[in-house]
């Protein structure tokens, strides 16, 4: 631990009570009560909350269920089920036979006479398959038939993990054991939660002769729900209940640790290596004049050992209020790196450590670490929680790291996905959609207002400006003579300004270089799926914006019909380069070559030569196709069909939005897909596919079928006439590049 002389170790009356004194300090425990109690086997009960019943009949038509017809011959539906051949249905792996199979058994169940439900229900051959059926099917079923439901459902909750939802009306010493079996204390038992709330002492009384018996699992669940009750309704619920069994068993309960911070392994486990006080950075309090004195430090490491998961021991939060926020940041992070945990990317103390601790700093070392991570270290690791952090954060430089983990981490499985879900929450709270968070996130460098930025050496100063892909250049400050690059400090500069500027012009170079590729790929995207921006966003986001104006005035725009360009002064200009006045209400596009037409795009192609303006992705000289009469009407696009294709063309179209599909038997993939800005769904098959460990083995690939279909999971045909003619030009201009 690094000793700074002029802070002091805090003295104890300075520090919360439990870094001091933790609860394994006060004494040794005493064994837990062993008292082997039998639960009383009284009749099931059905009681109902108020209201519940009633949601409960609407819960299998929620999700997929449709009713059936009210005409339905139901005596005849009985007897298939009577019979032997309805089970003939429910057999096959393919889905849609045991969809049929479900929709019929649920018609019977939920709209036929009440006894010819009650005998289908009874059908213990069924059970199996009751037991898989879709969500909301057990529940319709009980409020239904109640108890003539309670045996498929009670089969459904023993044969399947936390499949006790529909036992919640249920009474009895069976349905407590399946309470308990599922029970883990982890804030994931809403079920359960919810029977004992609904039942109360009378659950609870089921519930203690396990919470009494002879260590191990079972008792460890059977507290972790007594305590939960405890939490939510007090302790006394506990004694009155277990005055059923004498008093014996009110004083045993009385001393069960329904007090989270009691709850701690016995012995406590030794920490980790690394976990040394001495080696970690002091923890200072908020006037950051006194720090933790190592004792305390050790029982915060204590804490954080002994944490699970995704659930810290109760102490860890009740004792950061006094704690400096910076010093715990860099705290985490030291901890986080001389942790080494076996299996997971860090030990869960560790996590949740950095997930509630960490700051920017914090995100800014995390992100790029996260980010390398492979599919199979995630997996196998638990990655995913790493992005706890940049959530909790919520800063629009947490936010870019998740942006960029959505878009660019080697892992979009799990890290990608779980980026981009987090991203939606945080663009759902700000009341944006994601594409206008990102519009947001975008950095401006620490440029000044004009798009430049001045490195002073001293007795010299450079300015630093951005050509059409948004890389800096150098121009001497007081000639304007230009640089091919910004000089090494010299002899004359002053050390220490010349040292800042060179690093942070090597910094901007980098940066300069990831953002511009992310927000040309986003614009160019922008363009192709006709996305607008009203004239405030416009103006803030793209014209004043330091960074992104460089990228604004080197492609045409459009409010309606009317199209313009920005100007390097930050003024608008027509195709005749007169002043362009954008009205408040104009909603601005970036116009595809299409909608421009064909006299535009000669007019404004002239005005960027004149002007020798490059653009950033081709926009007026952009490649435009037509759909041929015949393709129109059809759902394939034969003229692509049958071709020999090198697989790195394939490969080539993901970095323009296509996917690859999911590996298939031997290790090949053979389709590529494209999703449309409406969500049609295109897709590519080839033969005899991309062997993913070895690409070169086949390298020539055959295109078997180029198909268009209605949406993301479907399966049904769409006529290509169907796309809008950018999409469809689009489209074309990929596969021509594919095909050569």
């Amino acid at each position: 631990m690094t000793r700074d002389p002029h802070v002091e170790d805090a003295p104890d009356s300075a520090l919360p009570a439990l870094l001091v004194q933790p609860p394994w300090k006060g004494g040794t425990k005493g064994p837990p009560a062993v008292l082997g109690l039998k639960a009383p086997r009284e009749p099931t009960v059905v009681r109902w909350a108020p209201g519940r019943r009633e949601k409960w009949l609407q819960a299998p038509y929620e999700y997929s269920q449709k009713r059936m017809p009210e005409d339905t011959d139901w005596d005849e539906l009985a007897a298939f089920f009577a019979g032997d051949r309805a089970l003939e249905l429910w057999k096959p792996r393919e889905w849609r036979s045991r969809s049929r199979f479900e929709h019929l058994y649920m018609g019977l169940v939920m709209q036929a006479p009440r006894e010819l439900g009650e005998k289908l229900l009874a059908d213990e051959r069924y059970w199996d398959a009751f037991a898989d059926f879709s969500v909301g099917a057990d529940r319709g079923a009980v409020a239904r038939h109640e108890m003539a439901a309670y045996p498929p459902a009670l089969h459904q909750a023993k044969k399947k993990k936390w499949s006790v939802y529909a036992l919640e009306p249920f009474l009895d010493h069976a349905v407590a054991q399946a309470m308990i079996k599922d029970f883990d204390g982890r804030g994931s038992d809403e079920a359960q939660d919810a029977w004992y709330d609904l039942h109360g002492v009378d659950a609870v009384r089921l519930t203690i002769p396990d919470a009494l018996r002879k260590p191990g699992p079972k008792r460890e669940r059977a507290e972790a729900a007594l305590r939960s009750v405890a939490r939510r309704h007090g302790h006394d619920v506990l004694v009155e209940a277990a005055g059923y069994y004498g008093d014996e068993a009110v004083q045993a309960v009385s001393r069960l640790r329904t007090d989270p911070l009691d709850l701690y392994p016995d012995p406590l486990p030794e920490l980790p290596q690394g976990w040394d006080p001495e080696r970690l950075p002091r923890i200072l309090l908020r006037l950051r004049r006194q720090a933790l004195p190592p004792a305390a430090t050790r029982n915060l490491l204590t804490m954080l050992a002994i944490s699970e998961r995704q659930k810290p021991y109760a102490g860890v939060p009740l004792v950061t209020a006094p704690l400096d926020p910076e010093s715990l940041a860099e705290f985490a992070w030291a901890l986080y790196e001389a942790d080494r945990h076996p299996k997971l990317w860090a030990s869960p103390g560790v996590q949740y450590a950095l997930a509630e601790w960490g700051d920017d700093t914090t995100a800014d070392r995390l992100a790029p670490i996260v980010a390398r991570w492979s599919r199979a270290y995630v997996w196998e690791s638990g990655g995913q929680s790493a992005l706890r952090l940049f959530s909790r954060l919520g800063t629009d430089r947490a936010l870019r790291h998740l942006d960029r983990l959505a878009n660019k981490a080697t892992d979009q499985k799990w890290i990608g996905r779980f980026a981009r879900d987090a991203l939606k929450r945080a663009a759902e709270q700000r009341g944006l959609t994601q594409e206008q968070l990102a519009d947001r996130l975008v950095p401006d460098l620490g440029l000044d207002a004009d798009g430049s930025l001045t490195l002073d050496y001293g007795p010299r100063r450079f300015v630093v400006g951005f050509d059409e892909e948004i890389r800096p250049f150098v121009t001497e400050a007081e000639s304007g003579k230009p640089r091919k690059t910004l000089p090494k400090p010299g002899a004359k500069d002053d050390d220490a300004l010349a040292s800042a500027a060179y690093k942070r012009f090597t910094d901007l170079r980098k940066e300069a270089r990831t953002v511009a590729a992310e927000q040309v790929k986003r614009l160019e995207a922008a363009m192709v799926a006709g996305r607008t921006w009203t004239a405030e966003e416009f103006a803030a986001l793209f014209v004043a914006h330091p960074l992104m104006r460089h990228i604004a005035r080197r492609l045409v725009w459009s409010a309606g019909t009317d199209a313009f360009r920005v100007a390097e002064d930050g003024t608008l200009a027509d195709v005749r380069d007169d002043a362009f006045e954008l009205p408040g209400d104009a909603r601005v596009a970036l116009p595809h070559p299409l909608v421009l037409g064909e006299g535009a795009l000669r007019d404004w192609a002239a005005i960027f030569a004149d002007y020798e303006i490059l653009q950033p992705f081709p926009q007026l000289g952009r490649p435009v196709h037509a759909l041929a009469e015949d393709e129109r009407g059809s759902d394939r696009l034969s003229r692509f069909e049958g071709g020999s294709v090198h697989f790195g063309g394939i490969l080539g179209l993901t970095s323009r939005g296509w996917t690859l599909g999911e590996k298939e038997t031997g290790g090949f993939r053979r389709q590529v897909m494209l999703m449309t800005p409406d969500e049609r769904h295109l897709m590519v098959t080839f033969e005899p596919g991309i062997r993913v460990f070895d690409p070169e083995e086949y390298a020539e690939q055959r295109i078997e079928r180029v198909m268009l279909l209605t949406g993301r999971y479907s399966g049904k045909p769409l006529a290509f006439g169907d796309l809008d003619p950018v999409t469809a030009s689009e489209i074309l201009t990929d596969l021509h590049r594919l095909t050569g």
